[in-house]
């Protein structure tokens, strides 16, 4: 679980040091353009609902870890899916389960993003929970 909020407070530290909106902008569309490809894993079953735009998110368990993909239509959301991963790939899923995420209360965080795109973060951050009881039990 500490790696979780280590992770957190590194991605915090990366958007807290580009200090305006739009340098956080410019940063997540060179982000989200440099993942640019079409994974394997976009179909219907890996779609979520609920979102503004499309998002996939592909979970897989391996050596008692959950690993995480995702993709989205929109270069923007597919960075931001792209950060939530990077926290949420790679452990276990109790730690995934026990993980009280505060990258949601911070102010600076949700300041930078529309509500569209906060509860976008919040339906994957859900389905990545969701995952990880199904790989529990």
């Amino acid at each position: 679980m500490n790696s979780l909020f280590h992770r957190e407070k590194n991605i915090l530290n990366i958007f807290s040091t580009l200090k305006s909106q739009k340098n956080i902008y410019k940063y997540l569309i060179y982000v989200g353009k440099k993942i640019n490809y079409s994974p394997f894993f976009l179909n219907k079953n890996n779609l979520l609902s609920g979102c503004q735009t499309k998002i996939w998110l592909f979970c897989f368990y391996q050596k008692k870890s959950i690993f995480i993909l995702s993709y989205s239509d929109s270069i923007l959301t597919r960075a931001l899916t792209f950060f939530l991963t990077k926290i949420y790939s790679n452990n276990l899923p109790i730690n995934i389960i026990n993980s009280r995420s505060f990258l949601f209360q911070n102010q600076m965080f949700r300041s930078f993003f529309s509500n569209n795109k906060n509860n976008a973060l919040q339906i994957i951050l859900n389905r990545i929970r969701h995952q990880a009881v199904k790989y529990l039990i």
